[in-house]
């Protein structure tokens, strides 16, 4: 071989080196931008559009409801007031849903749509720090100054996670949530609304004292003998209806 035909030889193979590596490079995943355009506490890359909205509140409230016909060993008996159920839905709902995922659950009502398709739990740019509890629009280092975390309770998912949508029951859509302000404690308590007109909820006490998952319809709350539960506009102690920022 004479040394011109071995010289374009090697220009050859080092130019297909070259571009073999990128095209390696380029097959890689962008990294997700940290913009928060809107401005509501949460990147746009960690915010559902389209259809997924719809898909994550389906499944937010299968999950929550499947608690009332048993409850999954991983959610953490510390975990299990109204706040914990809420929490456990919003991840469990984001998470690839395999053969393992389906095997802990003891009764799933059957989602009506198909599960979120632009990303699952951990999100992308926060992770497993899911839930915001300071205002103000995202910035890097959030989570490392605690404006996002893993856990909360209710008064912190319904200001800062959440985004009222109404006081009106009639606006309420599937996966939304209610809250509600107990008299007197000014503690929190939280619904998921399942549409059609029902409810479920954890009712925040420990299962020693009586605590338990509930299932009821809304006109059953409307009858109920506290009336610091009706879900009513007349009622100063139901909050409204909310919406997680993610999908909003």
């Amino acid at each position: 071989m004479t040394r011109r035909r071995f010289a374009s030889r090697l220009a050859l193979l080092v130019c297909l080196a070259l571009g073999g590596g990128v095209a390696q490079r380029a097959t890689q995943p962008p990294i997700p931008s940290a913009a928060d355009r809107d401005r509501d506490g949460y990147p746009d890359a960690a915010e559902l559009v389209g259809q997924d909205r719809a898909n994550f509140a389906d499944w937010f409230a299968s999950i929550a409801e499947s608690q009332y016909y048993g409850m999954n060993a991983d959610w953490q008996p510390e975990d299990r007031d109204c706040g914990g159920l809420l929490r456990y839905a919003f991840v469990n709902a984001l998470m690839p849903h395999d053969a393992a995922w389906f095997a802990k659950f003891r009764f799933l009502p059957r989602p009506r749509l198909g599960p979120v398709q632009a990303f699952s739990y951990p999100l992308p740019v926060i992770s497993r720090s899911v839930f915001r509890v300071a205002g103000g629009t995202y910035r890097a280092g959030d989570i490392e100054a605690g404006k996002l975390v893993g856990r909360t309770t209710v008064q912190y998912l319904s200001t800062h996670s959440m985004v009222r949508v109404s006081r009106n029951m009639a606006r309420a859509k599937r996966g939304d949530l209610l809250i509600f302000i107990r008299p007197g404690l000014r503690s929190y308590h939280s619904m998921v609304y399942l549409g059609d007109g029902k409810v479920v909820y954890h009712t925040g006490a420990s299962p020693q004292e009586g605590g338990e998952v509930r299932l009821l319809t809304v006109q059953s709350l409307l009858r109920y003998a506290e009336r610091a539960f009706h879900p009513a506009d007349s009622n100063p102690n139901f909050l409204g209806v909310y919406r997680w920022k993610i999908v909003d």
